[in-house]
């Protein structure tokens, strides 16, 4: 149906612009930017900037046949077998070998599989990713101190409080990994704010 959408919405223009006799190419890039846009908004708005869980949670169940959108409903519901299966499918789908080593720690890090973790911690390029999932081997790890030398290295503060509640939980302090957990939510939108929300809701009880 996207396709189709984008299929008619570019025909009226190119329609317009040729009865309008109009053939410079700085308007035909302008006015399919603005076409990519018009047909992407809704999937921009409910990925970066929706914050009402259910309207995520539809979002996320119409396009369960696209492994991007339903690994999220499948990790924040703790949908073991699609999990291990929609990883599967994502690895293969692309040859960039940091995204590929992202997706697996996920996978090994939701089933504690630390050795899987690890083995492929030094492929990740990017550094905050890097770091952020350092630190929640090292978590798990029960090595708090080293942990915390990688969650300081964080610029992205959801990221950082993530952390720092989790790091909070495993010492016990529930009251400081509450307060933790609550901004690390106010700080995301979209899909993250989405997983957050439903990891929360179990760990903390409804509480946050």
């Amino acid at each position: 149906m996207r396709f189709f959408t984008t299929f008619i919405i570019s025909l009226i223009a190119f329609l317009v612009l040729t009865f309008f006799k109009i053939n410079s190419i700085i308007v035909f890039i302008a006015v399919g930017i603005c076409i990519l846009f018009i047909v992407m908004y809704p999937f921009l708005k409910i990925s970066l900037f929706e914050t009402n869980i259910d309207k995520i949670e539809k979002f996320l169940l119409k396009h369960k046949n696209n492994p991007n959108f339903y690994i999220i409903y499948a990790l924040a519901n703790e949908l073991d077998q699609d999990i291990d299966r929609l990883t599967d499918k994502l690895v293969s789908k692309t040859r960039q070998k940091s995204r590929q080593a992202i997706y697996k720690i996920i996978r090994a890090l939701y089933f504690k599989d630390l050795m899987e973790a690890k083995k492929e911690i030094d492929n990740v390029t990017a550094p905050e990713y890097k770091h952020y999932y350092q630190a929640l081997i090292l978590l798990e790890e029960n090595n708090i101190s080293e942990a915390n030398h990688w969650i300081e290295k964080l610029s992205t503060n959801w990221m950082k409080n993530a952390l720092l509640a989790e790091l909070e939980r495993k010492q016990g302090n529930l009251d400081e990994a509450t307060a933790y957990a609550t901004k690390a939510k106010q700080q995301t939108k979209g899909l993250q704010h989405y997983i957050l929300h439903k990891t929360y809701e179990r760990e903390f009880k409804g509480n946050i």
